[in-house]
């Protein structure tokens, strides 16, 4: 007698098992981010900062400090690999991957989390949606990358496992790589790895995710059972574990090498003028002092951080919180606050790591001084724990309606309970087409239409002075795209010297021509050359 057959599921039962395996999750969730933020990406040059690293990846240039070099070399990379767009939309695409990548990496912690491959889902697209990513995405900026060795960093730390680390105590030895895998995870090197990475990339990681990650991976290596492991370590075990941390932590760092390694190249410099013609090198150090301290930030942490007053803390604390549900919607930040108290209670370990990226954030905010003036942006990392307590808190509220319905019926309980999962994602996309509007760059050109504009206005070896918003447009264009090569672009920023008197030590004899507003040229002699409500250009008179 012939064994009965199991019918074969439907395939939609199929669809949705194969979507929440992690690996096929992940790389969907990749590819679906990747695939947004590079449509509603910038379609070229952008201005300032952006421009700035449009203008020097292609170059191998080095820009404002820190210098961010694993975001040029990476810039680098995708002008070189990448055949669409020109090449400042190949250099913005490094913010799209990265920030694609931050989302997958995200879905993949919270799936490991909560245990739900749905709420793994929940909380990635609320990161993916949340404006603050997605502007970042969409611009050639250093948030994106640094969204992704966060959530990186702190997956590879969630997978460090202390209860499963073989030869706590000194036992018997084992040569080469078998004994290095004995006392400490892969998992636990690449976290120190990226760590280094993070820091080499952005002083903002140095705030939130360091602190977490240094003291997990201390305790990993010195006293594992902080982290559930049954016993300790032995003196050679807790040697090894710390030796191999610190090298995986110094490999990361090696992107600092850049901008000394093009300093021995092409420096010392005169101390004006980016070192162009020679070489773009921001600040033109004279010294190596000086090229090494724009590793730590160099001359713009002046004004950076400050003790707040009572009242400029409650400003900020009113902002972050309008910011906050800007970010996600009333509906979004409930769900977080349901989630975070259910992480706490489900593993305090788990939620620790998202508490201390939250908080990090937030003394940073307060710290910083009226200099600063993009703040905003720099809440981007609070949003990934935001997003992984919102995930968190939708597997939440379905425990509770399996809970509730189960007293009559457990299949409609699973049923009404992934119905709930599924109609908060559905929300949550719903959500996200509210905020398309706030960052959809793809049909932004104005900034390049400006620029070639202006080119075509003047004459043969003009002399342009410009603040740095449109200074490093002209540079791109000029340096990047050589076009006008004739022409010399003076971006008078961080001195800010006065325009005319600038022009007639400097220039003399020459055709100068200055690119800003009304207020930028008052009581000078100038003639309006070009009008634009981006700038405007003005013909300075001899």
């Amino acid at each position: 007698m012939s064994e009965p057959t199991t019918p074969a599921p439907p395939r939609a039962a199929r669809l949705i098992s194969l979507l929440c395996h992690p690996l096929t999750s992940g790389v969907v969730l990749f590819g679906v981010a990747a695939a947004l933020y590079a449509y509603t990406a910038a379609p070229s040059v952008m201005g300032g900062d952006s421009a700035e690293f449009q203008m020097a990846a292609p170059l191998l240039g080095v820009p404002h400090p820190t210098t961010y070099p694993l975001a040029i070399l990476l810039g680098k990379l995708f002008t070189l690999a990448v055949p669409l767009g020109d090449l400042a939309h190949r250099v913005t695409l490094v913010s799209s991957f990265g920030a694609a990548l931050a989302v997958a990496l995200l879905g993949a912690l919270a799936r490991r989390l909560t245990g739900s491959a749905l709420g793994g889902w929940l909380a990635a697209l609320a990161l993916m949606v949340a404006p603050g990513l997605w502007n970042a995405a969409t611009m050639a900026e250093v948030y994106g990358l640094l969204a992704a060795l966060i959530a990186g960093c702190w997956l590879a730390v969630a997978h460090v496992d202390a209860a499963r680390l073989r030869a706590l105590s000194d036992g018997p030895y084992r040569k080469g790589l078998a004994q290095l895998w004995d006392h400490v995870q892969p998992s636990a090197l690449l976290a120190a790895f990226l760590a280094g990475l993070g820091i080499a990339h952005h002083g903002l990681f140095v705030f939130t995710t360091l602190p977490f990650v240094a003291l997990a991976l201390l305790l990993y290596a010195c006293w594992p059972r902080a982290l559930g492991a049954g016993r300790g370590r032995g003196v050679r075990s807790v040697v090894i574990a710390v030796i191999a941390l610190g090298v995986s932590l110094v490999l990361g760092l090696t992107p600092w090498l850049f901008p000394l390694i093009q300093y021995a190249r092409f420096g010392p410099f005169s101390g004006e003028n980016y070192g162009l013609p020679r070489f773009y090198f921001w600040g033109s150090p004279t010294r190596w002092a000086d090229a090494i301290g724009m590793l730590a930030g160099g001359p713009m942490r002046q004004g950076v951080f400050r003790i707040p007053t009572p009242e400029a803390a409650l400003a900020v604390l009113a902002n972050l919180g309008e910011r906050l549900r800007f970010e996600f919607g009333t509906l979004g930040l409930a769900l977080a606050a349901l989630g975070c108290g259910w992480l706490l209670w489900r593993s305090w370990r788990a939620w620790l790591g998202a508490a201390c990226i939250g908080l990090g954030t937030l003394i940073y905010l307060l710290l910083l001084g009226p200099a600063v003036q993009d703040a905003p942006i720099f809440t981007l990392p609070m949003l990934l724990p935001l997003a992984l307590w919102a995930g968190a808190g939708g597997v939440a509220l379905a425990n509770l309606i399996r809970r509730a319905a189960g007293r009559w019926d457990t299949r409609v309980a699973a049923a009404c309970a992934q119905a709930a999962l599924v109609a908060l994602l559905l929300l949550t996309l719903a959500w996200g087409k509210t905020r398309l509007p706030y960052a959809n760059k793809r049909y932004l050109t104005v900034w390049r239409d400006f620029g070639q504009a202006a080119l075509a206005q003047l004459p043969r070896n003009a002399i342009v002075i410009a603040h740095w918003e449109q200074g490093m447009l002209l540079q791109y264009l000029v340096l990047a795209e050589h076009q006008r090569p004739d022409v010399w672009v003076d971006v008078v920023e961080p001195t800010d010297d006065p325009w005319q008197e600038r022009a007639r030590s400097r220039y003399a004899g020459r055709p100068v021509f200055l690119v800003g507003g009304a207020a930028d040229v008052q009581g000078m002699d100038v003639t309006l050359v070009l009008a634009n409500d981006y700038a405007n250009v003005y013909e300075l008179q001899p």
